[in-house]
């Protein structure tokens, strides 16, 4: 990869993943935030650890996807966007609708996630599937400012996600 991919607004450093290859590493980084938060005098020392491990640990004990939805919505309005689209991508993958919709314009504008339009449409067409007339109507909208080829990307994606949506859901 070049400099000049890197930088491009389009990047997101995970384009070329499948979803199995996003969910290992989600899961390394998780363990490794473990570690470091747990570890005294570690790279997190200076933070009141206290706080930090009980936030943590907080947003992993959330599970039910309408939970994930009012917690994402609470970090949203304090400004902690990160922590509120991950929390929305744990619901959204749960098959929550709403939560689908917000995963969408958080990618659309960059918000606590890389900025992408072809994810953003993708959690749009999942959404719309599931008749929901803003997503209908965001995947309108978006399906203008988009090539043929980000379309189909778009479209790969929601199939994907879908599938392991579904499985998931089904364990």
């Amino acid at each position: 990869m070049t400099t000049s991919q890197l930088t491009t607004p389009e990047f997101t450093g995970m384009d070329d993943l499948t979803l199995a290859e996003v969910d290992a590493r989600l899961k390394q980084h998780q363990q490794l935030l473990q570690l470091m938060l747990q570890s005294p005098g570690g790279l997190f020392s200076y933070l009141p650890q206290q706080k930090a491990v009980a936030e943590y640990k907080d947003v992993l004990s959330v599970t039910t996807p309408e939970a994930l939805y009012q917690q994402a919505q609470d970090y949203s309005a304090r400004q902690q966007l990160h922590q509120s689209a991950t929390l929305l991508c744990r619901a959204a993958y749960q098959g929550h609708v709403p939560a689908q919709v917000q995963l969408g314009h958080c990618y659309l504008k960059g918000a606590g996630v890389p900025k992408s339009a072809v994810f953003a449409y993708s959690w749009f067409i999942l959404a719309a599937l599931q008749h929901d007339s803003a997503a209908q109507q965001a995947c309108t909208v978006l399906s203008k400012h988009l090539t043929p080829l980000d379309q189909q990307q778009a479209q790969q994606l929601a199939a994907e996600r879908f599938e392991k949506i579904t499985i998931q859901n089904n364990e």
